[in-house]
């Protein structure tokens, strides 16, 4: 199983077709086999700084899954769309689950 965490920064102006973005292609990787455990707005730290706009929590059996899910033509499709409404994406990704 592979997790990942997902970071994104909107780009300003643009939040709602950012998450609408978001909204969409979540649910061609849910088509090609993942999972979204969850997605949330980071609450500001005390300077009103966010680490970032949104964050997902998403998990899935096989790199081959995500790689399919990466090339996916409506995704593709899609890149202005994301272009335009988002900043920056910074993912870490594991295989290797931790047991405290």
């Amino acid at each position: 199983m592979i997790y990942l965490d997902v970071r994104l920064t909107y780009v300003p102006g643009h939040e709602a077709e950012a998450s609408e973005y978001e909204r969409t292609v979540l649910g061609f990787f849910r088509e090609h086999g993942g999972e979204v455990i969850a997605v949330f707005r980071p609450a500001p730290w005390a300077n009103g700084a966010r680490a970032a706009d949104e964050v997902q929590l998403l998990r899935i059996a096989t790199r081959e899954q995500i790689d399919a899910y990466m090339k996916d033509e409506r995704r593709l499709a899609l890149a202005p769309v994301r272009d335009r409404s988002i900043a920056a994406t910074e993912i870490v990704m594991s295989g290797e689950m931790l047991d405290y």
